[in-house]
């Protein structure tokens, strides 16, 4: 059965992109994925979160499990609001949800949940496939090896990575370096190039991930 984590090499590196297209992918090969948001930061109640922009996009359903207003990791915002998080019961709402999901995260693998447990926890107990989200920029081959150091440890299977020009294009020597960094040791699912317009975007995200759903 489907069911991913998309995580970032950092923080506005494209998550939302590649969970878009991913569930895009999934709808277009015959399945009925749900989108869905471990926890959305920094959203007041009526605003459009990730999950359902994403989902929008894609065209299927998105939800949340959890949303608080102050724009921090999620541990510090869950905490200004006296709520506390744990990854087990984070990894139970995720298993009471049937058929494919995509999951996309908060930042990195490693942010903090807790005093003890991060995103992670909840991906290593839910058993979900991770997709990497490379940003294609200075730092992003280091922060990929220490996620895909740390889902080794926790053995969470990494289905692949996407490099992304979030920002801008990039050198074609750029993006080589980087595949080279990361041969062996990351399947390269594919590159999606930088496009102001999200739906062009998701739309060729979706191609490069239709190998992967079907």
């Amino acid at each position: 059965m489907h069911r991913y984590f998309v995580t970032g090499s950092d923080t506005d590196v494209g998550k939302t992109r590649v969970a878009a297209a991913l569930a895009l992918a999934l709808r277009r090969a015959g399945y009925l994925p749900t989108l869905v948001k471990l926890m959305q930061t920094g959203a007041v109640p009526g605003v459009e979160g990730d999950a359902s922009h994403a989902g929008r996009l894609a065209g299927v359903r998105g939800i949340e499990l959890l949303r608080f207003q102050r724009p921090a990791d999620p541990w510090s915002a869950a905490r200004a609001e006296g709520a506390t998080l744990r990854a087990s019961r984070l990894a139970d709402e995720l298993a009471q949800l049937k058929g494919p999901i995509v999951v996309e995260g908060s930042g990195g693998m490693m942010v903090p949940l807790n005093e003890r447990e991060h995103v992670g926890d909840v991906v290593a107990l839910a058993q979900l496939e991770t997709i990497v989200a490379v940003g294609l920029r200075l730092g992003c081959i280091n922060h990929t090896l220490l996620t895909l150091s740390l889902c080794a440890a926790l053995r969470i299977p990494v289905a692949g990575g996407v490099l992304i020009e979030r920002w801008g294009s990039t050198e074609a020597g750029y993006r080589e370096d980087v595949a080279r960094a990361l041969q062996g040791k990351l399947r390269i699912l594919g590159i999606l190039p930088f496009a102001p317009v999200e739906e062009e975007s998701v739309e060729t995200g979706a191609k490069l991930l239709e190998p992967l759903v079907n």
